[in-house]
């Protein structure tokens, strides 16, 4: 009986079309089609415009999976609407509208590093307004910014690598399972989570993780122009609210989504700006608050469950990141 009137429902009727070639059938966006402009929010005697881009989850570029389709990853998502921005004379400066514990460390520096050259090519301004959390890559990317505004109750900071390597050696010898590795160098599997390291190992590994800790450090160095001092608690990893953070050198300013804007629109030369996003399907009904390019929330969602923010770290592969973990 349920699958009787499964099939007789719309949906069911349309699967089976699309199934046996009769129908195309787009649930959710169409990632192929072009990026639509769509105005949040107009001020009387709007000249010029302010681009709204949010950086929401887990940093990464792999793409979200859907039912029918895979929408863009972050990255992909976030270099698609740089492009496009570029390419319009009256989009005075981004806000960015950061949400993020961070990710791993390439993606974080590759983010950083787009949103930096954008920046440097077109000449219009970043302004980041940080949410709930900003912490680790999610810090590391607004370092881009030329004005960094936190909310009263942002999470930030977190400045520094974590490693993650299980190791299941005991458990896999428990249950009788072991791996054999035949590996062309000596450190070659350094790591296995099937063996127990070798003398030297932890050593090796720190070493890579300072190396890239030192990197976060001179970019927060280079941007924020902190004293020793500062240097010296940054560096401990630890986290920042909003306040405290100002206190730190950390950001610019404390205030809200509500106020970020205007403040973006000056910080590009502009006076009064329409706050714009882009879109694969528009919502009518959007605010700042809306996702932009965001397919978790334009997608079809079939999970009881879903959180931006822990759902892809609790996917985390083994790895290095600048990642905020509580």
């Amino acid at each position: 009986m349920m699958i009787e009137n499964w099939l007789k429902s719309g949906f069911g009727f349309m699967l089976i079309m699309a199934l046996n070639g009769c129908a195309t059938i787009h649930l959710g966006p169409d990632y192929g089609a072009p990026l639509q402009e769509q105005v949040l929010s107009e001020p009387e005697d709007a000249k010029g415009k302010v681009l709204l881009l949010s950086i929401d989850g887990t940093i990464s570029n792999q793409p979200e999976s859907g039912v029918f389709q895979q929408a863009p990853g972050l990255l992909d998502s976030v270099v698609m609407q740089l492009e496009k921005a570029a390419q319009d004379p009256d989009i005075k400066a981004l806000l960015i509208r950061v949400n993020s514990p961070g990710g791993g460390v390439t993606a974080s520096d590759l983010l950083y590093h787009e949103l930096l050259q954008f920046k440097q090519q077109t000449g219009k301004a970043i302004f980041v307004q940080m949410l709930d959390v900003a912490a680790s890559g999610g810090y590391y990317i607004s370092l881009a910014a030329d004005h960094i505004q936190a909310s009263p109750t942002t999470l930030t900071g977190s400045v520094g690598v974590i490693t993650l390597l299980p190791n299941v050696l005991e458990l896999s010898e428990k249950i009788g399972i072991r791996v054999k590795t035949y590996t062309s160098g000596a450190s070659k599997d350094i790591g296995s989570p099937f063996r127990q390291p070798k003398a030297g190992d932890d050593l090796y590994l720190q070493s890579l993780v300072d190396q890239m800790a030192k990197r976060f450090y001179g970019l927060v160095q280079q941007h924020r122009q902190l004293n020793a001092d500062q240097m010296d608690d940054i560096k401990t990893a630890k986290v920042f609210l909003g306040q405290q953070a100002l206190a730190a050198g950390l950001v610019d300013s404390v205030g809200y989504l509500t106020d970020a804007p205007n403040k973006a629109c000056q910080l590009g030369g502009g006076e009064r700006c329409q706050l714009v996003s882009y879109r694969f399907n528009k919502n009518q009904n959007a605010n700042a608050y809306s996702p932009t390019l965001n397919s978790r929330a334009d997608g079809l969602q079939l999970t009881l469950m879903n959180s931006q923010l822990l759902g892809s770290v609790l996917d985390l592969q083994p790895g290095n990141y600048y990642l905020y973990l509580p």
